[in-house]
């Protein structure tokens, strides 16, 4: 017997843009229960989608972001989206080659290198984040635009979620804008980390726990021309590129490049002002003294562009213990369930494999929602916590095990090259390709060592930053490793050198 679902998605984000195009798309087919799915979707900025690529959109750049093998896979879901949308000049640029730049040392792998038989293709991308959705919400109006089963909510926000009677309440983000309920069979939130729907699920859920706080680290990213020593296919790690500060280079269109450079929070206080300046001459001089990877296009147009970033960028953390409740029929995905930092670049990734699979479960299921909500929580709550603790816990926040956590990705790799069957790829190598999942990296990570070593470490600073913050403690006391630390991180220091020579 048929019926027609009420699915409401609050998020026009990547997840709920796909997940909504997905549920279209099953509306076409024929499957045995005869489920349609009504999709609203509702979001507080503008569709993007509806803005001119060459002119308006150019403004509403964001940061870079990887596209590889899972979100790669999940795009590819609707051949025509990927192939006529997404595969657009501006939307990315394909990466092949990836850089490791130590002081002034550059040691340069192209993608094919990288990829071997058990990762499979090393194919990837660096995308504008926006461009990605407004790709898929182009394809939306293009192909769905006047479909009956679709209703577009653009500038509106959740306000409240009455589970209980499976409702929503919605504003208008104009003054003038009443409020009104969304009745749904299903609500999915894919609102961000500051989910509206997920609030529902402390309320509703009693076994559901969360936490939210930040990346620990800040950070800003700016736009600017490519330099001469850079490859306009290239993407360039910079590892200790300013004091306390480590950076990445990711190509764009157009012949530009996003640097990103960051701090640990319990670092901020030891970089230098220069970098908080608001004067361009400052913030120029500062670059050409201390910035050693590379020399920039054009100093004074880098600060003005640093400085008009405005302030120091910071993002959330998400991990849920389950991202579903059957009974009021909430769901949440992408960063709503799992924001992070965009340190491994699989945030994105992660969100369209998440709409992937919840509409692949559908289908194994027969549009049973009952059977379906709980399997999505069983395949993706794995995936969304190794995503976010391998972002952290990959890298280390001491500079001086990282230093030590490089070499030993470097090392590896070579030895992977050389005894494919005797030595164990490094996980940052393996990140993203088809043939391994995140909670596979994540288990090679912890059983290397990697995870729980850089853990420890990690929440010892953590920990100690926020004693000191809130007045628990007056100062952070010596370590009695300290000169253990020194004397191996001497050691491969002189390893890397020999490496890179």
């Amino acid at each position: 017997m048929s019926s027609t679902k009420r699915v409401v998605i609050s998020g026009a984000g990547p997840s709920g843009l796909l997940l909504a195009c997905l549920l279209l798309k099953r509306n076409k087919e024929a499957t045995t229960s005869g489920t349609k799915y009504h999709v609203t979707l509702l979001d507080s900025r503008v569709d993007v989608g509806l803005l001119d690529v060459e002119t308006e959109l150019k403004s509403y750049r964001s940061w870079m972001i990887g596209l590889a093998g899972h979100g790669l896979d999940a795009l590819r879901e609707i051949p025509e989206l990927y192939n006529t949308y997404v595969q657009q000049p501006h939307v990315g640029v394909k990466l092949e080659h990836l850089s490791l730049i130590l002081g002034t040392k550059e040691m340069k792998s192209s993608m094919n290198d990288l990829a071997t038989e058990s990762t499979g293709t090393a194919e990837g991308y660096i995308v504008d984040r926006n461009f990605i959705v407004a790709a898929i919400a182009r394809f939306m109006d293009v192909e769905h635009g006047d479909d009956p089963l679709l209703t577009r909510r653009y500038r509106t926000n959740m306000m409240y979620v009455d589970y209980e009677k499976r409702r929503a309440l919605v504003r208008g983000v104009d003054d003038d804008s009443e409020e009104c309920y969304l009745d749904y069979d299903l609500l999915v939130g894919a609102d961000g980390a500051r989910s509206v729907v997920r609030e529902a699920f402390v309320k509703s859920a009693y076994d559901f726990e969360m936490d939210i706080g930040d990346i620990f680290n800040h950070f800003r990213a700016v736009h600017v021309a490519l330099p001469k020593a850079l490859e306009p296919t290239g993407m360039a790690l910079l590892p200790n590129c300013l004091p306390h500060m480590n950076g990445i280079g990711l190509p764009m269109p157009d012949n530009l490049i996003n640097i990103s450079i960051g701090v640990p929070t319990n670092n901020f206080d030891k970089i230098s002002p220069d970098l908080s300046s608001d004067d361009p001459k400052v913030v120029a001089a500062y670059f050409r003294t201390h910035f050693k990877a590379f020399e920039l296009a054009d100093y004074d147009d880098f600060a003005e562009k640093w400085i008009a970033n405005g302030r120091w960028n910071r993002t959330s953390m998400v991990h849920c213990n389950k991202y579903h409740d059957t009974q009021h029929r909430l769901l949440i995905m992408g960063d709503a369930a799992h924001a992070t930092s965009p340190s491994i670049g699989m945030g994105m990734n992660t969100a369209l494999r998440d709409a992937q699979k919840f509409c692949a479960l559908l289908a194994e299921h027969n549009d049973d929602l009952d059977a379906v909500l709980p399997a999505f929580s069983a395949a993706r709550v794995p995936e969304g916590n190794s995503l976010t603790d391998l972002a952290s816990h990959l890298y280390c926040l001491d500079t001086r095990w990282q230093l030590v956590e490089t070499v030993h990705m470097i090392l590896r790799g070579k030895l992977h090259g050389w005894f494919p069957s005797l030595v164990t790829n490094h996980p940052q190598n393996l990140i993203g390709t088809p043939n391994y999942s995140l909670s596979d990296v994540y288990d090679i990570a912890t059983k290397l060592n990697i995870i729980p070593k850089h853990r420890a470490i990690n929440d010892r600073i953590r920990q100690q930053y926020f004693e000191q913050k809130m007045g628990m403690t007056l100062g952070v006391g010596g370590s009695s490793m300290k000169k253990w630390i020194f004397f191996t991180v001497a050691i491969v220091s002189g390893y890397a050198a020999w490496c890179l020579r």
